[in-house]
């Protein structure tokens, strides 16, 4: 059974019910691998003697069928629930243009109606609101048309499984039980979100410049025309940054069009809408105690924290039997989540589902069909670009795009994705004048969110393909053309900001223009078309570099080492299937000199002792504010983020890190000083100085300037018999760079780069430290989402059946920058996986817009075309890592970046194969038979 949660304290619930109306209890993130009540057998092929990893620490618990995910729990698995788990299903409208007027299940005859039927008028006699970041009309009220397509019109409840597996069977695909009336318009909002990059550079591509957003401040528009236009401030030299916004980007434009930024490139890129097709459907179970106004949950979300608020605010004036006093939930594994289980409107339908639960659990859990008809999807994108471009030397001059995204019906994080999109139009490129405008509408189309790219995948994607076509044009190498025009370290990118650390997409296109495929595509093309009549070959390069983190990405963790040397780890990420928890494992031996023994994936309540506090918002608060707030020693920006795939390596497994350095200070090191001095004269370390800095992990043994190698059972013995260091408690804070502060541990005062701690000596209690001189990151938004990136390329080679169009991908050669890498084994796995996205992405993924897309309830893997092995060069991908620049390089967030260059790779090996340019994604043969 799994554990149950972890109460909060009466102080802790004064707090969270002052705040929020509710509190809320996060407890471990529950799995059987995990889970110290819970006897688990030793872990084959687990190295947790050093550096080594001979496979996941997660790996044996999934291949012998482990309950990890929220799929795989029923009521029966829940320490302290009741055995039976009822079922709940959601019915979801095909149209969103007709009114509803109601539902007739007669077609399920008497046998298989419902115990309870769940409607729009049940939430509002129950005061049930979806508010907040989630604010919408959970179900489409009789008498209206539904929001959007797919959007739920009503739950069913059934107590036993039996019958509800036969409605469901019933109920799939069939829309008629849903009945609906007159047609009306279409729903119309103002957009999601809009924004304006423009640039003016000034003396130096270093900067000042003479306009841009980091020095000006942010543009947004100041209305919309017909509901979708935006409308910017009029051009004025003398006004203020919209204004000079709107100056500087009309001479931009104008300039391109009369020729005086070079030879003139046009380009419209369209980009589709995408299923994360993630292995695990969204699921969930909740147990509501109308008597304690308990609600118990098991969820599968990237989001806690955002997730716990959204379902207080659905029930902050709730009535009398729907009210919710605490909020106990289990956060597991989950089986795949690409962004799209960030914010996801699901766990708030199992939380309804539990509401009306009748003191049952209840389990919704999504089949594929509903998945596609309600999960969150990638937005859709159409760009208009100009670049101007000198003739002779190939360097670019200018350059302005116009992005249109359309968010579906409710507007998630759309507006992010969408400056997101914007702000990294210009790929890897330095452009000396620039004005990229942006607007993500609303639409009645399946919901979009924050999807594996994060708007990075349109954009660059776009950029990739129209430089590809200037070099065709001007006659250059499309390396030679990319390399002149590379943003290098410390230039200035489209909002005015210079990346962090050293750019190396320069090293990239070198060792992508060494590769095999780049440098024997002639001779191949002849053999290939010679072997293979009525195929064309092609090759084509890309090369781009994403950012990671969000601009507010927080971090906790707890490392603590036993009297046997056993160390265990609670990290407060969440393990998606990209193997946070194995590297979080494997970073305690930089500090430990072995991987952890165990982690946990664990929830809020484990840091209760660090008393962490936030206030204000961490993207947009003055500094004066956060200056002000800081002075609270328990104050931080942002005490949790989501998780996300992006920020593993990089943000979460920081904390631990720390922990466990300080665990080496404060602990270990005094150990053995306390070792090597042993004796009557002073020992082995009599008259020898050894400092910190000495310390050296050889073979899994400390030594120092030639002391005994001390085992880290023979250290962790005598931390705990001399009461020292032997857990630490970390908290810390990343905008573009970490928050830090000074800490003192019996007299040793040290600063470390996070900004709360809590040690514990020995056996003993808790201890909270007060930090002294904390610097938290510049407050402010003007480096939001452009600091930090990860470079990667890619050579695609292919071959096209002239006579249809048919595309087979023949070998991929992928070469990534990514820092320090925690776990070769697991940046190779989530590369072959994005590789794979990548070419589905590119030539067959693809969901229609409106009424023949996925919001009618008829899609499902028959119609959507996901790449398989057949469709990928399997046994001849192959992928090339760039070592760190040094020892001390930090690892970088890569699981995203590696789809991006094979897409527009593909686009361009197919203009190299027949000639003719697509420019509409995904590329099918019927599109590059029309381009022929």
């Amino acid at each position: 059974m799994w554990e149950a949660g972890h109460l909060w304290t009466r102080r802790r619930f004064l707090v969270g019910a002052s705040a929020i109306g509710a509190y809320q209890i996060l407890a471990p993130q529950v799995a059987l691998a995990f889970n110290p009540d819970l006897p688990m057998p030793e872990v084959p092929g687990w190295d947790n003697a050093g550096h080594g990893v001979r496979s996941r620490i997660d790996g044996y618990a999934k291949v012998t069928g482990a309950k990890l995910y929220a799929r795989d729990v029923r009521a029966r698995d829940m320490q302290g629930w009741p055995d039976e788990t009822h079922h709940a299903l959601l019915l979801f409208a095909p149209t969103a243009t007709h009114v509803f007027e109601g539902i007739d299940l007669s077609m399920l005859g008497d046998d298989f109606q419902p115990d309870r039927i769940v409607m729009a008028e049940d939430l509002q006699k129950a005061g049930i609101a979806a508010t907040g970041f989630f604010e919408s009309n959970l179900f489409c009220a009789k008498g209206a048309a539904p929001d959007y397509l797919g959007q739920p019109v009503a739950m069913l409840i059934y107590a036993d499984l039996g019958r509800f597996s036969n409605a469901r069977l019933a109920l799939t695909g069939e829309a008629k039980v849903m009945k609906f009336g007159e047609e009306r318009p279409a729903r119309s909002t103002d957009p999601y979100g809009s924004n304006r990059f423009t640039r003016v550079e000034g003396e130096s591509r270093k900067g000042p410049d003479v306009y841009s957003p980091v020095q000006h401040g942010w543009i947004r528009t100041m209305r919309y025309q017909k509901s979708y236009t935006p409308v910017w401030s009029e051009p004025a030299a003398s006004g203020d940054a919209a204004a000079q916004s709107s100056l500087h980007g009309e001479e931009i434009r104008k300039d391109l069009t009369e020729g005086k930024a070079g030879k003139l490139y046009r380009q419209k890129f369209e980009t589709q809408s995408l299923d994360p097709m993630f292995m695990e459907p969204e699921s969930g179970l909740a147990w509501y105690e109308a008597g304690s106004g308990r609600l118990s949950l098991v969820l599968g979300v990237q989001s806690p924290l955002g997730t716990m608020q959204g379902i207080s605010d659905m029930a902050a004036s709730a009535a009398d039997g729907f009210k919710i006093a605490e909020i106990d939930a289990h956060f597991t594994f989950i089986g795949g989540g690409f962004g799209c289980k960030d914010h996801s409107m699901v766990p708030l339908y199992i939380s309804v589902a539990g509401l009306f639960g009748d003191g049952h659990p209840v389990r919704l859990a999504l089949n594929r069909f509903e998945q596609f008809q309600f999960g969150l999807k990638r937005h859709p994108f159409t760009m208009d670009a100009m670049l101007g471009v000198d003739e002779e030397t190939g360097k670019f001059n200018a350059f302005t795009c116009d992005l249109v995204g359309d968010g579906g019906g409710l507007a998630n994080f759309s507006s992010s994705v969408g400056d997101n999109a914007a702000s990294a139009a210009n790929s890897i490129y330095y452009m000396p004048r620039s004005d990229v405008t942006v607007v993500v509408e609303q639409s009645i189309n399946v919901n979009a969110g924050s999807y594996r790219g994060y708007g990075t995948y349109q954009s660059m994607s776009a950029m990739e393909v129209m430089v590809d076509e200037v070099a065709r044009d001007l006659g250059k190498d499309p390396i030679a053309l990319r390399r002149v025009n590379l943003l290098g370290t410390g230039d200035l990118n489209l909002t005015g900001n210079a990346l962090t650390g050293a750019v190396r997409t320069g090293e990239i296109l070198d060792r992508l223009e060494q590769s095999a495929l780049w440098t024997g595509r002639q001779a191949d093309k002849v053999a290939y078309e010679a072997a293979n009549p009525g195929y064309a070959y092609g090759v084509g390069v890309s090369c781009v570099s994403k950012n990671f983190g969000a601009g507010a990405d927080a971090t906790m963790a707890t490392v603590e080492l036993g009297p046997d040397g056993n160390i265990k780890v609670y990290c407060d990420a969440i393990e998606m299937g990209t193997g946070i928890s194995t590297a979080a494992a494997v970073r305690m031996s930089e500090h430990l000199g072995r991987n952890a023994d165990t982690i946990e994936m664990s929830g809020q309540h484990r840091w209760d002792t660090l008393q962490m506090v936030t206030s204000g918002d961490p993207w947009s608060m003055s500094q004066a504010d956060q200056d002000k707030a800081a002075q609270n020693p328990r104050w931080t920006p942002s005490v949790r983020s989501p998780s996300s795939a992006s920020i593993g390596a990089a943000v979460s497994t920081h904390a631990p890190a720390t922990a466990a350095w300080i665990i080496l200070r404060c602990g270990i090191w005094p150990a053995a000083m306390a070792i090597w001095s042993d004796g009557p004269l002073g020992g082995q370390a009599l008259g020898e100085y050894i400092a910190f800095d000495d310390l050296r992990w050889v073979d899994g043994k400390l030594t120092a300037k030639g002391m005994t190698p001390l085992t880290l059972e023979e250290l962790a013995a005598r931390a705990h018999k001399d009461g020292l260091v032997t857990a630490a408690m970390a908290h810390g804070f990343n905008r573009w760079s970490w928050s830090r502060a000074t800490f003192t541990v019996a007299d040793d005062s040290f600063e470390v780069p996070i900004d709360g701690l809590a040690v514990r000596h020995g056996d003993g209690d808790w201890t909270l430290l007060d930090r002294k001189n904390a610097v938290f990151p510049v407050a402010g938004t003007e480096r939001a989402g452009v600091a930090r990136s990860t470079g990667c390329g890619a050579v695609v080679a292919l071959g096209v059946e002239r006579a249809s169009g048919k595309v087979k991908v023949e070998a991929v050669h992928q070469v990534l920058e990514c820092g320090r890498m925690l776990v070769p084994d697991i940046v190779s796995g989530v590369t072959q996986g994005g590789i794979a996205m990548g070419l589905g992405h590119a030539l067959s993924e693809n969901l229609p817009l409106y009424d023949d897309g996925p919001g009618n309830g008829t899609w499902n893997l028959n119609r959507y075309q996901i790449a398989t092995a057949t469709d990928v060069p399997v046994w001849k991908t192959t992928i090339e890592i760039l070592p760190p620049l040094g020892e001390t390089d930090a690892p970088k967030g890569m699981a995203e970046v590696v789809i991006i260059p094979v897409v527009a790779g593909s686009l361009n090996a197919i203009r190299d194969a027949v000639g003719a340019r697509v420019t509409s994604l995904p590329a099918t043969p019927e599109k590059i038979m029309k381009a022929l």
